[in-house]
């Protein structure tokens, strides 16, 4: 969904670079504004950092990709074609996540719901109520989902509300399910299982679950994982256990393709060959 978002962006008269450091406080304002979700200050601001530094790549993809992501939150409401219009709104929900910018996520998520109810789109919305801490809400989305429709991401999210609802032993109902521990429940389900336990008190079943985490989480993903579970309030009681660090040191075992990861295909040394350049060449 990303590759919506990528494409080549000019940047009007580039000026020379007299530093290896220009630039960077206006790319430090405009991360700034952007945590803020000030998209146009923002914007502006990577503007002015790309052009002082042309030579640097960081810059001129935040901008293009920044851009991008103004112009679909201008024009996504008027798409009438029901895929499309899932595609520009995963798109922007992963820049939004990206940034932690939960609140613009959440109007998605709930139109999503309304459009297209399933227990995808109930969790995809249960997922953005928990990170604002509307927890009575979350229960109630994947509380009322049809007998029969649900999933292993459903009912461990369902457990977490609850579990932050002190609703205790229904929160251990529906969350410690060991017939959904396989690793098809992918490394986001892991996570959260994690989270569910340590409420629990079972410090050592929310370790093993974080093991579990990692071990799926491809490898360039896997440093901004370790750093959410460092500096998440929620697993601020594991730190203190012995077997805490261990944990922090566990390898993905995933084998990841030779995509760059970066924003946009255009620089990206693979791109002949790459099937993400091409769907983002049909794309543009």
């Amino acid at each position: 969904m990303l590759s919506l978002l990528a494409g080549c962006v000019s940047i009007v008269a580039p000026v020379q670079a007299k530093s290896p450091r220009e630039g960077a406080g206006e790319f430090a304002a405009g991360k700034t504004f952007l945590a803020h979700a000030n998209f146009d200050e923002a914007l502006k601001a990577f503007k002015v950092a790309a052009r002082k530094d042309p030579g640097n790549q960081e810059y001129t993809q935040q901008y293009a990709l920044l851009r991008r992501v103004i112009q679909l939150r201008r024009d996504f409401h008027r798409e009438q074609d029901s895929e499309r219009w899932l595609k520009k709104t995963g798109a922007l929900r992963a820049y939004y996540y990206d940034h932690q910018l939960h609140s613009e996520a959440l109007p998605l998520d709930q139109e999503r719901q309304r459009r297209q109810p399933s227990v995808e789109s109930a969790v995809l919305l249960a997922e953005t109520q928990l990170a604002l801490g509307r927890n009575s809400e979350a229960a109630e989305t994947l509380g009322n989902l049809p007998d029969g429709q649900t999933s292993a991401r459903a009912g461990v999210l369902h457990g977490l509300a609850l579990a932050r609802l002190g609703r205790i032993d229904e929160a251990k109902k529906v969350a410690e399910r060991p017939e959904m521990e396989t690793d098809e429940a992918g490394p986001l389900y892991f996570l959260d299982l994690a989270r569910v336990r340590v409420l629990l008190g079972n410090a050592r079943g929310a370790l093993y679950a974080l093991t579990r985490s990692f071990q799926l989480t491809p490898p360039s993903q896997l440093d901004s994982r370790k750093t959410l579970v460092r500096e998440n309030a929620e697993f601020s009681s594991l730190s203190e256990h012995p077997d805490f660090a261990q944990v922090l040191q566990t390898s993905s075992r995933i084998e990841e393709s030779g995509c760059s990861k970066g924003p946009s295909c255009g620089q990206c040394p693979m791109r002949a060959t790459c099937g993400k350049a091409k769907a983002q060449e049909s794309d543009d």
